[in-house]
């Protein structure tokens, strides 16, 4: 992806200081939620430091021609407003039914109680809703991506 063609001047220079090199990686912006609120909330997670894994729909992703994110490849996070908030780097990507999707994994996405159980009532409401919107049917085997990341480069504090 050509970062500089694909997002506004601010997230250009933002990925070109920060210190892992962009030129042989797959750069993307990526909105941690399609709610505003929650892709909020989700960014300050990341920012704190509680939140080192994300999980997609396999078949969301297929709609929009996206391919799964893999080892190496950079991100560009975004707040709800689509402003950038920081630079990760995909460590780990795998496609798993959701029924297996396990507690480690729930525990790195950081959010709720940090357990399997809430893990699985937020995602299935949203993986629900984007079945539906996809005229899929939700199942325990649909295809759950799950990403684990590291945060390479958060931009300066405006003083």
């Amino acid at each position: 992806m050509d970062v500089a063609h694909s997002t506004e001047p601010f997230a250009a220079s933002l990925l070109a200081a920060a210190p892992t090199s962009a030129s042989d990686r797959d750069v993307a912006d990526w909105l941690l939620a399609d709610e505003q609120d929650v892709a909020d909330a989700r960014l300050k997670l990341v920012l704190a430091g509680y939140q080192r894994a994300a999980a997609s729909l396999l078949w969301a992703l297929e709609a929009r021609a996206d391919r799964p994110p893999r080892p190496g490849d950079l991100r560009l996070v975004r707040d709800g407003h689509e402003r950038p908030g920081a630079v990760i780097e995909v460590v780990e990507s795998r496609i798993v039914p959701f029924d297996q999707v396990d507690e480690h994994f729930a525990v790195d996405v950081g959010e709720g109680d940090l357990s399997l159980e809430h893990w699985r009532t937020m995602h299935w409401r949203a993986f629900e809703r984007q079945c539906r919107e996809l005229g899929r049917l939700p199942s325990n085997a649909m295809p759950v991506v799950c990403v684990r990341f590291q945060v390479v480069f958060l931009p300066p504090i405006a003083g």
